[in-house]
């Protein structure tokens, strides 16, 4: 009698480890990476490899990481390093890989009243935007590209006078730059965001190129200790096959009006 109820245990818990297993994966991740159509490209190839399917939320990088803090995900793809390094430092993820790169840029009208693209440093061109005479649109919604906007006034010491030149959209990127467009704006974009960008009649890229304006992403399996209901196994199968020559192929090769949006590491 004993061991048939064993036996009825042990049935018992394969059969509910069977019925509560996912054949998916829910990603966190920045809107970048799923405005630009990467995602669902990466996403597609991975499921007819593997019948895997991948399942994305697209926020800013704040945002995702919070959801993750909750345990809303299995994997976390955002770009603001710092943060990644303490998520992971604080158990909530497992290992940060170094997944991919580019470049964030300062766009703005192309009339240029600020007069910064013949301006060869990122302080000149800083100190001219926070002059109190230009409107500056900052996205204001923690995401990475937030981050590294008050990353680089923080850096070069410059406050915006309070004249209403400095709006917070608290909106995505490509709302921010549409508004940008729509007032005449500067703001600070990811390159990839700007070349999908398609309302570019009246902005353009005004600086770019400087060490402080590179973006890099990274990618970090949930703890499953922490969080015992994530499908640890499958998001690690995920993350190799991304950081396999077949997905660093992908990504290199995914492009937009012929332009590669995102880089791998060597």
């Amino acid at each position: 009698m004993k061991n048939i109820f064993n036996y009825l245990v042990l049935f018992v818990i394969i059969f509910s480890n069977t019925i509560l297993a996912r054949d998916y994966l829910i990603i966190q991740s920045t809107t970048s990476t799923v405005s630009t159509g990467l995602l669902e490209y990466l996403s597609d190839a991975f499921f007819k490899e593997t019948g895997i399917e991948i399942r994305t939320v697209g926020v800013g990088t704040g945002q995702a990481i919070k959801n993750a803090t909750r345990g809303d995900a299995d994997i976390l793809l955002v770009h603001s390093k710092t943060d990644e390094i303490k998520f992971v430092e604080e158990g909530l993820g497992i290992k940060r890989y170094d997944l991919m790169y580019n470049d964030f840029v300062i766009v703005g009208p192309k009339a240029d009243p600020a007069k910064i693209k013949n301006l060869k440093d990122l302080k000149s061109i800083l100190k001219n935007l926070s002059s109190g005479n230009f409107k500056f649109l900052s996205r204001d919604d923690n995401s990475g590209t937030h981050k590294k906007e008050i990353f680089l006034w923080s850096k070069f010491n410059f406050n915006f006078k309070e004249n209403g030149s400095y709006i917070k959209t608290g909106s995505g990127m490509i709302s921010t730059l549409n508004m940008a467009s729509e007032m005449n704006a500067y703001t600070i974009t990811d390159r990839a965001t700007w070349i999908a960008f398609k309302n570019k009649d009246f902005l353009e890229i005004l600086f770019e190129g400087d060490e402080n304006l590179f973006n890099p992403y990274g990618i970090i399996a949930l703890n499953p200790e922490k969080y015992p209901h994530v499908e640890f196994v499958k998001s690690n199968q995920f993350i190799n096959w991304l950081l396999s020559d077949r997905g660093k192929n992908l990504i290199n090769n995914f492009k937009v009006s012929n332009n590669q949006l995102f880089f791998i590491y060597e």
